[in-house]
């Protein structure tokens, strides 16, 4: 296997490139397998793909500077075929591929599958078992070959007994015996599969768990206040701004949502179990903010499908597991938790990270909605604007509450929704803001340096004439650096969609 580039942008646009190497460095260093001219968005050594042997996948990493794959900035990836990726902000952008050479072990399963179904079209059955077999034998890693052995030798096996079956007295007994032995392969089969499932999402709920602790929670209320003496500062010379800070922000939700997976099955789907015995769930956080008065909250798609483009999560959903929410939640301040029903979700056909929730419109009266601008962005670059949304989830909330009260409310609570209901009860759920720089316009991007972090997600952007001109999207790690936002125009295009 070999990693294939097409270059879509750049000095190298509109060539493919194949490299035998193992190790494929992206930089304008001299020795970079894929070299680029200094001066522009990539670094000397600015990412690599590595080919990695024991998995037949290829990795992505960023090494000293951002890289996106279809459209999300990531640190690390396992690069499908097909994926688009860029290096730099606004860099080059590759199609990344994987070229086959002959008795080239890794060859997908799927790509076997698929070739022996064109053989059939052409010469038959026999040649596309033929096919087939040959793939399995010559192009599969070990892990491929060692089950297709046991699949022949089980099918072999079940031949014979069929064969003798037939060839004897067909009665109900025999039958009866055959199909409970076909029952407790499969079921013993979807055990063994859901025990591993089970293990991958307890350890993803153990990496996602738990709140800051009084140390973190501390430092992060002494700099969320150093915060808001700047936004103050800004915004006491900007009575646009003042409208944001004052107005506004009350129609800035905290978005809640826990989900699990269900292993499909011919019946029905089975429930992902803890290893107490409880269902598996996982939470997280997000922004959202009103849009109309009809109910309408736009947020991004990542925070209405939190599986989408999650690459925590994204082997489970690939080995057929189903995504299914348990709870999904609106806190707006200084109202009651509002229910969002999951089937009202509808994402941007643009492809952007983009998603509209509907909330009941009674459950919203009195809330301000948020004004869309209508104009050029670009004529904002420079300016400075401010983002309004839930950085760090509810540890933000915890840190600028009063010690004795959050005290209080853990000493009574047990579980993040009671938690939750306990600080909107006492009207504490309200929306940091912070400031910064609007410092690049691109189609599909805004990037700029109010700083955010997990959980600001879908929040808004607002430009110096204090209307939204994007929504929040993607964050660099530690509530620091470039950040970026969906341009508005999206939004006004998703919301015109039936």
């Amino acid at each position: 296997m070999r990693a294939q580039l097409l270059h879509l942008s750049g000095p190298y646009r509109g060539t493919t490139h194949t490299h035998p190497q193992t190790q494929v460095t992206l930089g304008t260093a001299a020795d970079s397998t894929v070299r680029f001219a200094p001066g522009g968005s990539v670094t000397r050594r600015h990412a690599e793909i590595e080919f990695v042997e024991p998995e037949c996948n290829f990795h992505l990493r960023a090494i000293d500077g951002p890289v996106f794959v279809n459209g999300r900035q990531i640190q690390e990836v396992i690069l499908e075929p097909d994926d688009l990726f860029e290096v730099g902000i606004g860099g080059p952008k590759l199609r990344f591929r994987i070229h086959y050479e002959p008795g080239a072990v890794c060859k997908p399963v799927r790509q076997m599958l698929s070739d022996a179904v064109e053989v059939r079209g052409v010469s038959g059955l026999v040649a596309a078992g033929r096919s087939l077999k040959s793939d399995l034998l010559r192009h599969s890693s070990l892990i491929v070959k060692l089950v297709a052995c046991v699949l022949i030798a089980a099918l072999a096996f079940w031949s014979a007994y069929l064969g003798g079956a037939i060839g004897t007295k067909r009665t109900a007994r025999s039958h009866e015996a055959l199909r409970r032995q076909q029952r407790e392969a499969i079921t013993a089969e979807l055990s063994a599969i859901h025990d591993q499932l089970r293990r991958q999402l307890e350890d993803f709920r153990r990496e996602e768990a738990g709140h800051a602790s009084r140390t973190e929670l501390e430092s992060l209320k002494a700099d969320l206040a150093r915060r808001a003496e700047v936004v103050d500062s800004l915004v006491a010379r900007n009575d646009s701004l003042r409208r944001v800070l004052d107005d506004y922000s009350r129609g800035v939700c905290l978005v809640y949502g826990m989900y699990t997976f269900r292993l499909p099955t011919a019946s029905e789907p089975v429930q992902v179990l803890a290893s107490d015995g409880s269902p598996l769930q996982l939470e997280y956080f997000g922004s959202g903010f009103l849009v109309s008065s009809e109910g309408v909250v736009l947020t991004n798609r990542h925070v209405a499908e939190p599986w989408w483009n999650n690459g925590a999560v994204a082997d489970l959903v690939e080995q057929g597991l189903i995504p299914i929410f348990v709870r999904l939640m609106a806190y707006f301040p200084n109202l009651r938790p509002t229910a969002i029903d999951p089937a009202t979700v509808r994402v941007s056909a643009e492809g952007v990270d983009l998603a509209v929730l509907y909330v009941p419109p009674e459950s919203v009266k009195g809330v301000p909605v948020l004004p869309l601008f209508a104009g050029d962005v670009r004529g904002f670059r420079g300016s400075r604007v401010i983002l309004v949304g839930y950085p760090t989830g509810l540890n933000a909330v915890l840190a600028r509450t009063e010690r004795e009260v959050v005290d209080e409310i853990l000493a009574a609570v047990n579980d993040t929704e009671s938690l939750l209901a306990a600080l909107s009860d006492r009207l504490l759920i309200a929306p940091v803001i912070t400031q910064g720089s609007l410092n690049h316009v691109l189609d599909r991007r805004l990037i700029y340096d109010a700083e955010t972090t997990s959980g600001g997600s879908g929040g808004p952007v607002f430009g110096p004439d204090g209307t939204v001109i994007g929504v929040n999207f993607a964050v660099t790690r530690d509530f620091g650096g470039s950040n970026f936002g969906v341009p508005i125009q999206y939004a006004s295009t998703l919301l015109r969609e039936p």
